[in-house]
């Protein structure tokens, strides 16, 4: 079980041209490095399962890192496991964020690599939309956001959580984040300073995936004793996805922190299995 040697890192932490060639359509394909954008970091690996056609599901993965650390290849174990499973995926880089590079940036990020995806779906043999779209952590946060706010061209059907952040507006949340040192990240994502018992900037709405949610169905994995990014992060998300009628799941993994467990092969068993359920469910 490959994923199981990177999946205590996944939360934490060669095609060198644009024009990738197009792989031979009933081999197994791993593209390296493909240049979706201007910027250093806008590359992204592609894993591609033999005898795919358009009916083969395909995951967008963003990997966390507080929106300021990680790469694509923290995710490879993931691609890994759901290349065995027959489903293709893509692994992408994104801008750090910074005093100059907020969540805007990184949603354009994240758009260019999408909208590629879906061009190359003819020479790479893959569906050109109905992706579901999956990060950890603060790639959580990013997928939620994404996926309700800035998918214009409506290409995700699915969102999957990994322990995300989903409403940055919550005063408690903010408080806990300034406590543990994860403030300035907030601030670098948002644009925008906190500073208590001052009205929050807007930008602290606008980045809130909370706030922007509509019906795409999405599945919250997290741990009740996360102690990095909140468990209530996902019960508020449970609550305005129930108001709005949308479907959705919340798994609790019950008394995990931010890695969710997944170095315990029985937790490791749960969350695979939702995750793939989900993937073969809404990426149809």
């Amino acid at each position: 079980m490959t994923w199981l040697l990177y999946a205590s890192i996944i939360l934490f932490t060669a095609c060198s041209k644009k024009e990738a060639p197009p792989p031979p359509l009933g081999q197994e394909a791993r593209l390296s490095n493909v240049i979706y954008g201007p910027h250093a970091r806008n590359k992204m690996d592609v894993y591609l399962p033999a005898n795919r056609s358009a009916e083969t599901p395909f995951v967008v993965l963003v990997h966390g890192g507080a929106w300021m650390a990680g790469n694509k290849e923290d995710m490879k174990g993931f691609q890994e496991l759901l290349l065995e499973r027959g489903i293709g995926s893509v692994s992408l880089s994104y801008r750090y964020a910074s005093a100059s590079v907020h969540y805007g940036e990184l949603m354009e990020d994240v758009h260019k690599a999408v909208t590629m995806c879906s061009g190359y779906a003819a020479a790479w043999g893959i569906r050109s939309r109905n992706y579901v779209i999956c990060g950890a952590s603060a790639g959580a946060h990013m997928a939620l956001l994404y996926g309700y706010k800035y998918d214009q061209q409506q290409l995700i059907t699915g969102i999957i959580s990994l322990s995300g952040p989903t409403d940055l507006t919550d005063l408690t949340m903010l408080n806990y984040a300034a406590s543990v040192g994860l403030g300035p990240a907030i601030f670098n994502v948002t644009g925008a300073t906190y500073v208590p018992n001052q009205p929050l900037a807007p930008q602290f709405a606008a980045a809130s995936p909370v706030k922007q949610a509509r019906n795409i169905p999405s599945l919250l994995i997290h741990g009740t004793a996360d102690a990095v990014v909140l468990y209530s992060q996902s019960e508020i998300m449970a609550d305005k996805l129930e108001e709005l009628a949308v479907p959705y799941r919340l798994v609790a993994i019950d008394g995990e922190g931010h890695d969710l467990g997944l170095y315990k092969p029985e937790i490791f068993t749960i969350i695979e299995t939702e995750i793939i359920n989900w993937i073969r469910q809404y990426g149809q």
